[in-house]
């Protein structure tokens, strides 16, 4: 095994081993099960804004093309 294969080999056991510890934690801890759950929330509170929003600007548009074309 050369020097640069043992760096790689090194840096995905590092990077398997942070994995791992995160989800230990996310998923086996009472604090990162509240976790989950509070950025869950805030992305369904940011999913529903974004589809408002976008809905709106494509009603403005609409009716803007609509006023336009009359």
């Amino acid at each position: 095994m050369t020097l640069k294969n043992s760096s790689k080999t090194g840096t995905l056991l590092l990077a398997g081993l942070a994995t791992g510890a995160a989800a230990w934690y996310l998923l086996g801890t009472d604090n990162g099960k509240k976790t989950i759950s509070q950025v869950s929330g805030s992305l369904k509170g940011f999913s529903d804004t974004a589809v408002s929003k976008a809905s709106d600007t494509f009603a403005n548009l609409k009716s803007k093309i609509n006023n336009h074309n009359s």
